[in-house]
C-alpha cells in the first residue's frame, strides 16, 4: 500500500487506464496518447456545442473506437473526470497538474454545465423538441395530476390537411 501511495502523491500510474493517455514506461507518468486524445476533445468540444451524448458515443463506436477495456462507449462518465483538465487522482489523493490536460477548463465547465442542466430538465429530445427545434410539450416535467399525482404528458393529433396540433 505504501508504494501505492508513493505513486499517487508523485501522479504515477497506479494501474488505472485512462482513454486518451499512455504511460511513459520509464517515468511512470501519464503521457498524450496521440491516437486516442482526439477523440476526447472532440467529446468535450462537441458536447459543449449542445451535440446530444448518444449521438458522440454512437458515432464514435460505429466508427469502431472502443474504451481502454475494449468495450462500446456511453461517454457520460469520461465527461464528468477531471483527469483531463490535467487533475491526477487516486484514492483520496487529488494533484493538480498531475497529468497532461487534453481538455481546457473552460470546455469541462461548460460540458458539467450541460450535463447538470441536463439532468434536471432531461435532454431537448426527452423534452419533446422537434427535428425543427420547436418546443412541442411546454409543460413536460413540470406538470402533475393533482389526484394521482402522475406526470402528465402531452399529445397531438392530426387535422384533415395533415397538420400537426399539440396539447
Amino acid at each position: 500500500a505504501s508504494q501505492e501511495m508513493y505513486n499517487a502523491q508523485n501522479a504515477l500510474y497506479n494501474g488505472n487506464k485512462l482513454f486518451g493517455y499512455d504511460v511513459d514506461k520509464t517515468t511512470k507518468k501519464y503521457v498524450v496518447d496521440e491516437a486516442t486524445a482526439p477523440f476526447v476533445q472532440r467529446m468535450f468540444s462537441e458536447y459543449a456545442e449542445g451535440v446530444p451524448m448518444q449521438d458522440i458515443a454512437e458515432e464514435l463506436n460505429g466508427s469502431g473506437v472502443r474504451t481502454v477495456r475494449g468495450r462500446e462507449f456511453t461517454v457520460n462518465k469520461m465527461l464528468k473526470n477531471r483527469a483531463y483538465i490535467g487533475e491526477y487522482h487516486h484514492s483520496c489523493v487529488v494533484v493538480e497538474g498531475g497529468m497532461p490536460a487534453l481538455v481546457d477548463e473552460e470546455t469541462f465547465e461548460r460540458v458539467q454545465a450541460r450535463m447538470t442542466l441536463n439532468k434536471r430538465h432531461g435532454s431537448q429530445r426527452a423534452r419533446g423538441k422537434g427535428e425543427d427545434g420547436a418546443p412541442r410539450y411546454w409543460l413536460t416535467g413540470k406538470l402533475y395530476c393533482g389526484e394521482c399525482g402522475a406526470r402528465m404528458q402531452g399529445m397531438y393529433g392530426t387535422g384533415k390537411m395533415g397538420k400537426r396540433y399539440y396539447y
